[in-house]
C-alpha cells in the first residue's frame, strides 16, 4: 500500500507558452530572456505555430518559483497563456497485481480508504447484490475475451487463419519499456521505439527501480502489453501453467520508454512521444499512466496526433478519486475497470469523463521479474485500470483491422477516425442492470456489436472533429470551476455548495470568486492535486452535509474537525509554499 504521506514533490520540468500570433519564437524568446534569463531553450510545438515549450533543466526552479515566473510571464504583451510543467505524482492506495484487501480496524486509514470501503458494500446494498450472473469464472484465461464478446468477434470477422486478429495495426505504448517475454516478443517492433528517459533507442525495460520515484512499477509494459497483443496460447512453459492471449494478436506493438513508474512521470515524455507516434504513422497510442494534473503541452501533443487520424485510449487510474490526466481530456478515451459480474469495479474512478469499462479486476497478464539478476518470466493475475485500458485498445486495433484504415481515412478524412470511434465504441457497448453511464461510463465493451455496427454516412450523420467540439465548453483545465467540480465529482455533485466552500477557502464572495479562479485557480487546483492532505481535507468540507454520509458512523468519526477547517487549509497552502500571487490572494 502506497502512504499518502510520502514526501516525494513535483518535479519541474519547464514551461508552457502560448504566443498571440504565429510564427513569433523571436518575440517568445525576448520575453523568456526578460523574465528568465539567457540560458532557456524555446521549441516550436503542435500544428498552430503559436506554441512552445521553454527548458533548461528538471529541478531548475522550486514548485513556487516556477508559479512566479508563470504570472510574470502570462503578464508580458503578446503572450496568451503560460503554464509551468510538472512530472506531478499520484498517490494510488492500492498497487495493481497486490491481493486487494478490505480497510480493517488495525490499520492507519486515510479518507478515500474508507470512502472506497463503504462504496464496495453500499454498490452491493443498492446495485443488484453481487452483480450479473455471467456464467465466467476468472480462474479461466481468456474469460475477458468472452466478456468482451472477442471470440464470436474474431470468428466473425477474422476467419482466415493466417491473418490473425487485428493484422496491419500499430499500436504505440509509452510506458516503462519492453522486456522480452515470450507472451510479446514476436510482436514487437523494436526497431521503430525509443527510449525517451535514457534518450536512446533501447527501450528494454531494466527492471530496475528508481529512488526518484514514488512508486516504482517495473515490467509494467510488458504486463500491458500481453493483455493487447500476446498471440493465442501459451508461449512459454509457466509455474501455474496459465497464459495470456491478447485482444489483438495480429497487431504489432512499437514499445516507448518514458518513465519507471506509472504515477510520476514526465509529462514532456509522454507529449513527446504520443508526437513520435503521429509522425511514424502509428494508428493507436495505449497509455496505462495517468497524472494527477493536467498540462497544455500534453495536450496539445493529443490533439497533434488525432489529427492525424490516431486513437489515444488511456486509463481513468487506479483507487484515485477523480479520472486523472491525459484520460480526463475529451479526446482521449478514458477507460475504466470492471468485475466477472458486470459491475463497475471499486478501484475504479467514477464521474462523467468516463468513456467506456473493460474487465479491471482478475485480469491475466504476462510479468517479467528479476530474481537475483536472472530474468523469471510468469503469468500472474491482477487488477487495475492499467489492465482494462489495453483490452480496449485491442479492441480499437480489431475495428481498424476489419475496416482498413486507409479505407477510413479516404472516406472520412484522418481527423475523424478517432471521434468515429469513439462514438461507435459507446453506442455499442453492454449495459448491465443498474449501470450508471453517467457514473461509470456508457457500459461495458462489447468487440462483437461494435464490429457489427455499419460505418456513419459521412453526408447523413453529424461527425465532429473533436478539436471543433472543445470549443464548445470551458476545458477541465482552465481553473474554473470546472476544474473543480471535476477533481471532486465523487465528493459532491452540488455546483452551490462547491462555490460557497471555494469562496470560504479564498475569503472572497461568491460574484468575486470567478475572477479569482481565473486568476490563481489552475495553482490552487494543483495544490489539490499534489498534497493528499489538503484535497482530503476539502474533500471533508464538502461532505459534512451531505445526507448519505451522515447515515454512516463510521465515515463520521473519521472526519477532520469542520471549525475553521478553511482556516487551517489556507495555513496548509502557505506553508507548502504557494506563489505570491495566490499568497495574495489567500490572504485579501
Amino acid at each position: 500500500m502506497v502512504s499518502t504521506t510520502n514526501t516525494v514533490k513535483p518535479r519541474f520540468e519547464g514551461f508552457y507558452i502560448e504566443m498571440v500570433m504565429p510564427d513569433r519564437q523571436d518575440r517568445c524568446q525576448e520575453v523568456v530572456s526578460q523574465v528568465l534569463g539567457d540560458d532557456w531553450d524555446i521549441k516550436a510545438i503542435g500544428d498552430n505555430f503559436t506554441e512552445f515549450e521553454v527548458l533548461l533543466e528538471d529541478d531548475a526552479l522550486s514548485v513556487k518559483q516556477a508559479w512566479d515566473k508563470t504570472y510574470e510571464l502570462r503578464s508580458r504583451p503578446d503572450v496568451v497563456d503560460v503554464e509551468p510543467l510538472f512530472a506531478v505524482p499520484v498517490k494510488e492506495f492500492k498497487q495493481l497485481g497486490k491481493k486487494e484487501q478490505q480497510v480493517s480496524g488495525g490499520e492507519s486509514k486515510s479518507l478515500w480508504e474508507v470512502i472506497f470501503s463503504l462504496l464496495g458494500k453500499l454498490l452491493d446494498l443498492f446495485s443488484g447484490g453481487s452483480g450479473v450472473e455471467t456464467g465466467l469464472s476468472t480462474d479461466n484465461v481468456d474469460w475477458v475475451l468472452k466478456e468482451l464478446k472477442v471470440l464470436p468477434a474474431w470468428e466473425k470477422y477474422f476467419p482466415d487463419a493466417n491473418k490473425l486478429p487485428g493484422h496491419g495495426v500499430i499500436i504505440a505504448h509509452p510506458d516503462t519499456g519492453y522486456t522480452m517475454h515470450p507472451e510479446i516478443e514476436d510482436n514487437l517492433l523494436l526497431e521503430q521505439g525509443y527510449d525517451f528517459v535514457g534518450e536512446d533507442e533501447d527501450e528494454t525495460d531494466p527492471l530496475e527501480k528508481s529512488d526518484r520515484e514514488l512508486v516504482n512499477n517495473p515490467g509494467h509494459g510488458t504486463l500491458a502489453a500481453s493483455v493487447m497483443v500476446s498471440p493465442p496460447k501459451a508461449q512459454g512453459n509457466y509455474d501455474n501453467n496459465k497464459y495470456v492471449t491478447g485482444v489483438a494478436p495480429g497487431a504489432k506493438l512499437v514499445p516507448l520508454r518514458i518513465t519507471y513508474s506509472v504515477v510520476l512521470w514526465s509529462n514532456r515524455n509522454l507529449a513527446k512521444a504520443i508526437e513520435y507516434a503521429a509522425d511514424n504513422g502509428f494508428h493507436i497510442v495505449s497509455i496505462s499512466l495517468g497524472a494527477a494534473f493536467y498540462n497544455k503541452r500534453l495536450r496539445t501533443a493529443i490533439l497533434y496526433a488525432q489529427k492525424r487520424g490516431v486513437i489515444i485510449i488511456a486509463a481513468t487510474g487506479t483507487w484515485v478519486p477523480f479520472v486523472v490526466f491525459p484520460a480526463a481530456y475529451d479526446e482521449v478515451i478514458a477507460v475504466g475497470g470492471s468485475t466477472v459480474n458486470r459491475k463497475i469495479w471499486i478501484g475504479s474512478p467514477r464521474g462523467r469523463k468516463v468513456d467506456v469499462a473493460a474487465p479491471g479486476k482478475g485480469v491475466w497478464y504476462a510479468r517479467t521479474v528479476k530474481e537475483n539478476g536472472e530474468l523469471k518470466y510468469k503469468i500472474q493475475q491482477g487488477s487495475g485500470t492499467s489492465l482494462a485500458t489495453p483490452l480496449v485498445t485491442g479492441v480499437a486495433a480489431l475495428w481498424l483491422s476489419y475496416h482498413g484504415r486507409d479505407n477510413l481515412i479516404r472516406r472520412y478524412g484522418a481527423e475523424k477516425i478517432p471521434f468515429i470511434f469513439n462514438q461507435l465504441l459507446r453506442e455499442t457497448c453492454d449495459v448491465p442492470p443498474n449501470w450508471k453511464p453517467n457514473r461509470y461510463g456508457a457500459g461495458i465493451v462489447n468487440a462483437q456489436r461494435l464490429l457489427d455496427a455499419p460505418l456513419p454516412d459521412n453526408v447523413n450523420r453529424s461527425v465532429i472533429p473533436p478539436a471543433f467540439a472543445l470549443q464548445q465548453h470551458t476545458p477541465v483545465e482552465s481553473g474554473e470551476i470546472e476544474t473543480f467540480a471535476h477533481m471532486f465529482e465523487s465528493v459532491d455533485l452540488d455546483i452551490n455548495s462547491l462555490n460557497s466552500n471555494l469562496a470560504e477557502l479564498m475569503q472572497t464572495s461568491h460574484r468575486e470568486l470567478p475572477q479569482k479562479l481565473k486568476e490563481v485557480g489552475q495553482e490552487l487546483a494543483f495544490c489539490f492535486a499534489t498534497n493528499g492532505e489538503l484535497y482530503e481535507k476539502f474533500a471533508a468540507s464538502l461532505t459534512k452535509d451531505k445526507q448519505q454520509q451522515s447515515q454512516t458512523r463510521e465515515f463520521q468519526t473519521l472526519m477532520p474537525a469542520n471549525a475553521d477547517s478553511k482556516g487551517e487549509m489556507r495555513e496548509m497552502l502557505l506553508n507548502i509554499g504557494v506563489s505570491e500571487t495566490l499568497n495574495h490572494k489567500l490572504r485579501n
